[in-house]
């Protein structure tokens, strides 16, 4: 089994240290969480008969969209990356990030298993606490316990833990290096699967997150060997159908006889050169549709929108039976609309009232903090 290599790519034309900002994976980042949403309509059926199926076709690799916010989130983190920056405020800055909305997630969780969608209450008081820190993902019982889309946000908390200690070592090492990790990265992901059949403790592929790691790993590579010059991604017009291709294979079968999957191995190499050619257009002053106004609205929404769009598409439907609605596609267009806009409505208040000032108050909180520390050394 070989993983899939991307072709050979033109000689960059200079390093790119000075470019900060990235609208189109901001933008991007919504298209994804777009695909998840209709993922996650299929999962719950609000489709019935051909139109479920024509559903389904569309948005069963929708899952996928996890695997790009994987690649985004290692990829903008390098980027972004400053030597000077001490690791413990690289750890704050990302814990004011994530976890005032993750807080807010899982209260609303609660609610709506205490009432609408009594399907997701968690049993016992262990797993919601490790819900709460972040850490039920390692138990595979308890990944989806709390809120359940949360559980992705485990992964991105170990991947916060290591960077700091991935992110060194990828920045001195050689271009050759660099490429030998890209490939490996992806070998990985395509034996993730055997490895959790195999494994000594209980693993799951999907959700543990040291298995996910490599998705991570793959978008800081990339990024790495990006902002040197070294290497220049594929063009948009080539990139963007080979994401596409890669979405498709997602769902290709496993090797015969074994858990090994190679389609989604080409899936997270094809996601990423799609991340890489997006950078590289904003980098060269070559911004795409994904850099516009509306697009980067919704980008900076996207966050929230993702930890609360399940809890709403569960609880519009719940008044079917078994919450599976599975109607007539004149009916279950409406209906998921209507999932649509209250999830949106909900993440862009969580995002003004929550993210922005709870950021905001950590941040500013954390520097004071930092300046009476100064002052109590300076003073002996």
């Amino acid at each position: 089994m070989t993983a899939p290599v991307a072709p050979p790519m033109a000689a960059a034309p200079g390093p790119l240290d000075h470019v900060r900002n990235l609208p189109s994976l901001t933008g991007l980042r919504w298209a994804t969480a777009l695909l998840i949403f209709g993922h996650h309509l299929m999962a719950v059926n609000y489709f019935g008969g051909n139109a479920g199926v024509a559903w389904g076709v569309l948005f069963e690799a929708g899952k996928t969209g996890v695997t790009l916010f994987f690649i985004l989130s290692g990829f903008v983190l390098a980027w972004g990356y400053r030597p000077q920056q001490t690791v413990r405020s690289f750890w704050w800055h990302r814990v004011a990030r994530i976890y005032p909305l993750h807080v807010v997630g899982v209260v609303l969780a609660l609610i709506a298993a205490a009432t609408l969608v009594p399907e997701i209450r968690t049993d016992g008081a262990a797993p919601l606490v490790a819900n709460v820190f972040l850490v039920n993902g390692w138990v595979p019982d308890w990944w989806q316990a709390g809120n359940p889309a949360s559980w992705s946000l485990v992964c991105e908390a170990f991947f916060y833990l290591s960077f700091p200690f991935l992110i060194r070592p990828l920045v001195r090492a050689s271009n050759r290096i660099l490429t030998v990790v890209a490939v490996t990265s992806l070998v990985l992901v395509a034996l993730a699967p055997q490895i959790a059949a195999f494994a000594p403790g209980v693993l799951s592929s999907a959700s543990t997150p040291l298995l996910r790691l490599p998705e991570f790993v793959i978008g800081m590579t990339l990024a790495v060997m990006m902002k040197r010059g070294e290497w220049m991604p594929l063009r948009l017009r080539i990139a963007l159908p080979l994401a596409v291709a890669g979405y498709a294979l997602s769902e290709a079968p496993l090797v015969p006889g074994t858990d090994i999957h190679p389609g989604l191995a080409a899936t997270v190499g094809f996601y990423a050169l799609l991340v890489a050619s997006l950078a590289n257009a904003d980098a060269r002053g070559r911004s795409t549709f994904l850099a516009r106004p509306l697009w980067q609205e919704l980008g900076r929404v996207s966050f929230a929108f993702y930890l609360v769009h399940l809890l709403v598409i569960a609880s519009v439907s719940s008044g079917w039976p078994d919450g599976h609605p599975e109607l007539p596609w004149r009916q279950a267009v409406p209906l998921a609309l209507a999932a649509f806009g209250i999830a949106l409505a909900i993440a862009w208040v969580m995002h003004k009232l929550v993210e922005i000032p709870a950021q905001r108050w950590l941040l500013r909180n954390a520097g004071v903090v930092r300046r009476r520390r100064r002052s109590t050394s300076a003073r002996g």
